[in-house]
């Protein structure tokens, strides 16, 4: 017999909190897909779309990113800005300089155009740093935006959900989108040999403030923290020895200060997570995820629920491009069938996707998911 039926935030707590609900929460990540499906991957057209989800949407911290994002006017205090922006072939170039007290500082970005070989949502390129040096870190500090206190976007978002689910403030690692878009990825690898001390101070620079959005989050009542960690990721080319040394303590601090409002840490690493799961979740984190497969990843779901499944929820898994888009219902159906009668047992697992559905993936494929997650993910 089946249990009652639960609402989706009765059956996302008792999953995360390691009890068995009525079935498996369903939570992919899909916004990729339905940008090309239904034109946008607004909140309202994912509650409409998709029926059997249970939301853990993810929203910004509302904490302007000045790194990543190029308006055509900046309110920073005391910087002037120069910006440039002209066409290089399919390439919309930004060249900036901010003048700040403490000198200038300036980069150069390549934006792809969305659709093509690009998808919908491609990636800027870097093709110059603001930080090229320790001197530019005084300057770098006049351009970080204030962080942001006002969250009632996210309590917003979270009366549309209703029980269906629950909001998600983002808050990015001190690497993601933070100083690995600031300065390459490849220098502060280097740094860390070369030079620890400016390794440790711009690093620190943005842990601390990945610290002030979290506790302006839960002060404003927000009850989720994503933790965006995929620039920390050994697929990112650091080491598990790095990894446990520098970034083990930050995703501690993370997790003590969500747990001491009363919330959940949900960590999110697309990367390989073989080397680091065990340590991860023995920082106290909530919910892991994407925990992609082979061949893309190196996650072994078997191995996972019976060495971190007591301690922290399992969420993804389902390869989004060898399964959901390029293979047939009739595999998504075996793959969904094989992950729940590994880790569904005892709780702790969220059914949901490597990263997000892709644009191209066909609907037949999608039904199949849903339906294969209906079916398998009962409690009896």
């Amino acid at each position: 017999m089946s249990k009652a039926e639960m609402t989706g935030q009765e059956r996302l707590l008792t999953t995360i909190r390691h009890g068995e609900p009525d079935r498996a929460p369903i939570s992919p990540r899909v916004s990729a897909w339905l940008t090309t499906e239904c034109g946008d991957a607004s909140l309202s057209t994912q509650l409409a779309e998709l029926p059997d989800m249970d939301p853990m949407h993810v929203v910004s911290s509302g904490t302007r990113n000045t790194i990543i994002t190029y308006p055509n006017e900046y309110d920073l205090q005391d910087v002037k800005v120069d910006q440039k922006r002209y066409q290089d072939n399919e390439y919309e170039v930004v060249e900036r300089t901010f003048h700040t007290p403490a000198g200038s500082i300036s980069d150069r970005t390549k934006i792809p155009p969305s659709g093509r070989e690009y998808g919908v949502s491609p990636n800027p390129i870097k093709t110059e740093y603001l930080m090229k040096s320790r001197e530019d870190i005084d300057a770098l500090r006049y351009v970080l935006a204030p962080i942001n206190t006002n969250f009632d976007f996210a309590h917003a978002d979270q009366a549309q959900i209703g029980d269906r689910g629950f909001v998600m403030v983002c808050v990015r690692s001190a690497l993601d989108h933070n100083a690995g878009d600031a300065r390459a990825m490849a220098d502060l690898m280097m740094d860390y040999y070369d030079d620890r001390e400016f390794f440790d101070e711009l690093t620190g620079l943005f842990h601390e403030r990945s610290m002030q959005q979290i506790r302006a989050a839960l002060e404003a009542g927000v009850q989720f923290i994503f933790g965006s960690w995929y620039y920390n990721s050994v697929s990112a080319g650091w080491s598990p020895a790095m990894y446990e040394e520098i970034f083990i303590p930050w995703i501690r601090e993370h997790v003590e200060l969500t747990h001491s409002y009363g919330g959940y840490y949900d960590l999110y690493d697309d990367g390989k997570l073989s080397r680091t799961m065990e340590m991860i979740a023995g920082t106290g984190i909530d919910v892991l995820e994407t925990c992609t497969p082979p061949p893309v990843g190196d996650f072994d779901l078997r191995t996972a629920k019976n060495t971190i499944g007591d301690k922290t929820t399992i969420k993804g898994y389902v390869d989004l491009l060898y399964v959901v888009k390029h293979g047939s219902p009739e595999l998504v159906a075996e793959t969904v069938r094989e992950a729940m009668e590994i880790a569904k047992p005892g709780g702790g697992f969220i059914i949901g996707s490597s990263d997000s559905f892709r644009e191209g993936t066909p609907r037949a494929n999608i039904d199949a998911y849903f339906k294969a997650c209906r079916e398998f993910g009962v409690y009896r």
